[in-house]
């Protein structure tokens, strides 16, 4: 959890981490949700790898979100091509 001050123009500033975890750029722009009391910002877009790109292991692409299905399927399909690279018969 991150404590954050509003500045002027009801500015707020992401912390460093999270900006380097999640890959943002300044001119990135985000999805702001309320919920209750809450203001959520939401990415939308995924790292290449997001696990690895949260650790910092990977350098961190720009994927559009799609629904999860079809994200599913896509990947699936990845994993199965790499399966079936020159070393398979």
């Amino acid at each position: 959890m991150y404590k954050v001050k509003i500045l002027s123009g009801y500015r707020v500033s992401i912390p460093k981490d999270v900006r380097e975890r999640l890959g943002l750029k300044i001119g990135d722009e985000l999805i702001l949700e309320v919920e209750g009391a809450k203001i959520i910002l939401k990415v939308p877009f995924l790292p290449e790898d997001p696990v690895f790109g949260l650790y910092g292991l990977v350098e961190v692409k720009e994927q559009e979100m799609i629904d999860a299905e079809t994200a599913v399927v896509l990947e699936l399909k990845k994993k199965m091509e790499r399966s079936e690279g020159p070393c398979s018969s």
